[in-house]
């Protein structure tokens, strides 16, 4: 079966406004070049990373194999080409020189030749276009650094081949920036991370980096993960983990990341967070200490609040082309995930999620019974004709469902996606679990965090966020303290 494009080709027409024929005829012409320097620490892992996430994207890649003492080893070209045949095995890596007018990407410092280079410092990226020098590196990279670089490196080529329109988009010239430190100055975090009681609720676009990070991390200790879906051919494209082999065995998805997590012990719940709950409250799981968030809707949300562990660190991608990310820390006592998401403020309908979806007004939407004519294309943006156009004739009031806009069993269907895109909402995530672990201050303020991956981190994408004085997190702290207190109580029940 081809592998399937279509997400991040939405995503790049979404952003861009182009028409998808010709948007993925442009794209499937883009020539991208791969060169490493292998002496560059993180580097291996950082181009692993970087060769998945371009061949998630239709373009014609190659790799240079380097010369002399950076040449790189036998060992690594066969893993980077069996990671690309992984995901799309009808489309090869050629191994040499670069091919005329490629753009040419280098992970390392030496970016003469380049059109644009990254490397990993520490657990953060350094990103530089032609002109801008690199400054000493701090640290040896890591793993968070090396996906994280990855990541940066994929967004500047996918504004560079999919030509977004102008005023939508920064191309990065020159980019210091760590999740652990966030602009800050810091101390090498230690790379090892070993964490006790920590879940992962939800194993898609999101929880699927979120694992990846920490195997190169090669974190140790405890990981419960839920997911109820199976994993299936379209997310070989928007996902960080799982071959087309595996979206033809239908997997579970908490298997996908059970088996790339080989130091950790994990839990497996092919289920709702109600399930966890339930194995929490029988005392066969414990309360986890931290919960990350991997999750895309307000319902889902709002269930993490409910396990009630110590933090919660959600992450997300949204926006208007999907390229947002975002991470909001949480606490049972506040800010929770009611603060950040209050139902009465942020439910979307299926109408307004129509409306933003094409341009349609919303008067028009409210003439449901009336079918979609011609006038009714006229004016709206070239995405939004393109998606009605084929259901003229058709009476509104069905649109959102047939053209899979609205909200099922709590999933949005709708959502513009990249691997990309969702390793840099995941490095906040794991950036924020490393920051905590090794911050013995107990009244560290709570940070909500949102950039546009098409703009980059910026210096006022941080917010101190405090609780709601009429969330239920302030209203209701007997209770949440008494269920906090029984769930515990099973945690030191489960132990014996």
């Amino acid at each position: 079966m081809p592998t399937d494009y279509s997400r991040p080709l939405l995503l790049a027409g979404t952003a861009g406004g182009s028409e998808p024929d010709s948007l993925r005829a442009r794209i499937e012409a883009s020539q991208v070049h791969i060169s490493v320097d292998p002496t560059v620490p993180g580097s291996g892992t950082c181009l692993r990373v970087l060769v998945a996430d371009l061949r998630r994207l239709p373009v014609q890649l190659s790799l240079d194999p380097g010369r002399g003492s950076k040449r790189l080893g036998d060992d690594l070209v066969d893993q980077v080409l069996r990671i690309a045949a992984g995901i799309d095995p009808q489309r090869s890596i050629r191994v040499g020189g670069a091919p005329p007018d490629a753009v040419h990407v280098q992970v390392g410092v030496d970016h003469a030749a380049a059109d644009l280079t990254g490397v990993p410092d520490g657990h953060g990226t350094r990103i530089r276009r032609p002109g801008y020098p690199f400054p000493r590196l701090e640290h040896a990279g890591s793993g968070l650094g090396a996906v994280l670089t990855a990541a940066m490196l994929t967004g500047e080529i996918f504004k560079m081949v999919t030509a977004l329109r102008p005023g939508t988009y920064r191309h990065i010239d020159t980019l210091n920036f760590c999740p652990v430190a966030l602009f800050s100055s810091h101390h090498r975090a230690p790379e090892h991370l070993h964490v006790e009681r920590l879940a992962l609720v939800g194993a898609g676009a999101i929880g699927t980096a979120v694992a990846l990070i920490l195997s190169v991390l090669e974190a140790t200790g405890d990981l419960t993960v839920i997911d109820r879906q199976i994993f299936e051919s379209p997310n070989v494209i928007t996902y960080s983990l799982g071959t087309d082999e595996d979206a033809g065995a239908r997997l579970p998805k908490v298997d996908i990341v059970g088996t790339a997590l080989q130091r950790m012990n994990i839990r497996r719940v092919h289920g709702t967070v109600d399930d966890f709950i339930s194995h929490i409250d029988a005392g066969t799981m414990p309360l986890p200490h931290t919960v990350l968030g991997a999750v895309d809707n307000i319902a889902a949300r709002h269930d993490l609040q409910r396990i009630y562990a110590d933090l919660v660190l959600d992450g997300g991608t949204g926006g208007r082309a999907g390229t947002t990310v975002s991470l909001h820390e949480a606490l049972p006592t506040g800010p929770c995930m009611r603060c950040y998401f209050p139902t009465n403020n942020a439910t979307v309908t299926a109408e307004q999620r129509l409306h933003q979806a094409t341009g349609l007004p919303l008067a028009r939407i409210a003439q449901g019974d009336q079918a979609l004519t011609e006038d009714d294309l006229r004016g709206l943006p070239r995405q939004g004709r393109r998606l009605l156009e084929q259901h003229l004739g058709k009476p509104v009031c069905g649109l959102g469902r047939v053209m899979n806009l609205t909200t099922v069993n709590g999933d949005n269907s709708y959502q513009p996606s990249a691997a990309f895109v969702a390793q840099q909402a995941a490095s906040l995530m794991v950036g924020a679990l490393i920051a905590r672990a090794h911050n013995e201050d107990s009244n560290v303020r709570m940070r909500q965090i949102e950039y546009d991956t098409l703009y980059g981190p910026q210096l006022d994408m941080i917010d101190d966020r405090r609780p709601r004085s009429d969330c239920y997190c302030q209203t209701s702290q007997d209770v949440i303290r008494a269920v906090r207190n029984e769930r515990l109580g099973a945690v030191e029940a489960y132990r014996l």
